[in-house]
């Protein structure tokens, strides 16, 4: 496998998990189904990279994609985690703070006034 093979590897490995991180955005039931087929194909990409490269010196090129790879890989398990929080409903209603972190969300008190 030549090296150009090996950066089409990780570049479609990236693309798959971009898609997953689009797709955790909005968790719901079949994005989350959906992003698990995403997920899959991302994987059986780095690991093919992953046995190109044992042994190898990595390319010049192939490093910051492969940072960047992780990187996104490190959002997506993030997303991965806040989304599992909000199907399970942990610690009542979540939302997401200026800072994109899941925060819960305190609940709205409303007062109500009875007029006789």
């Amino acid at each position: 496998m030549t090296s150009a093979d090996r950066l089409d590897l990780a570049v479609e490995a990236r693309a798959h998990v971009a898609r997953v991180i689009t797709l955790l955005q909005s968790p719901t039931a079949a994005a989350l189904d959906q992003s698990s087929v995403e997920l899959t194909a991302a994987i059986a990409r780095m690991e093919q990279l992953q046995g190109e490269l044992a042994g190898k010196r990595i390319a010049c090129g192939a490093k910051p994609l492969i940072a960047a790879l992780r990187k996104d890989l490190q959002r997506a398990g993030l997303l991965l985690r806040h989304a599992w929080e909000l199907r399970i409903g942990r610690g009542g209603p979540l939302g997401y703070s200026r800072t994109g972190e899941l925060v819960p969300q305190q609940a709205h008190r409303v007062r109500l006034a009875i007029e006789a």
